[in-house]
């Protein structure tokens, strides 16, 4: 049982081409998308639909476009989006935006990916759910 019938991938080279290469294998299909600079590159060849974000090279207007990702993501009919890794993968920005899109973030959920980024809120959230955890130790230097 496959969970979509279609992805949109948000990275690009050798990430990109593993998450196609897994969805393929599942019988999902997948959409990459690219700046004018990747137009040549294997993750374009072997998705089965391919968007360009358009003629700048800036990662700001390309892989790290939130709004241009959600927007080619309903534009292909995506149900989810892979972040890979780097780029938006660890932007709880991305996946609110995803999750106000109607998109399935493949990754933690908004509220977990804010909490993780903490390390305080973190462990007294881990601690307070009543979980086993490690409580740190400080060493004391002897001697």
């Amino acid at each position: 049982m496959k969970l979509f019938n279609k992805i949109l991938i948000a990275n690009r080279g050798e990430i990109a081409v593993r998450v196609i290469r897994s969805a393929q294998r599942l019988g999902i299909q997948t959409v990459a998308v690219y700046s004018t600079a990747d137009e040549e590159a294997l993750h374009v060849e072997m998705a089965d639909e391919a968007y360009c974000f358009g003629e700048s090279l800036e990662l700001s207007d390309t892989y790290l476009n939130i709004e241009k990702i959600i927007e080619i993501a309903k534009k292909s009919g995506s149900e989810a989006i892979h972040p890979g890794y780097g780029f938006l993968s660890e932007n709880p920005k991305f996946v609110s935006a995803c999750e106000k899109a109607g998109i399935v973030f493949i990754g933690p959920h908004s509220k977990a990916m804010k909490l993780m980024g903490n390390k305080i809120e973190s462990r007294d959230f881990v601690t307070n759910s009543r979980d086993s955890i490690l409580l740190p130790i400080s060493f004391i230097a002897f001697e």
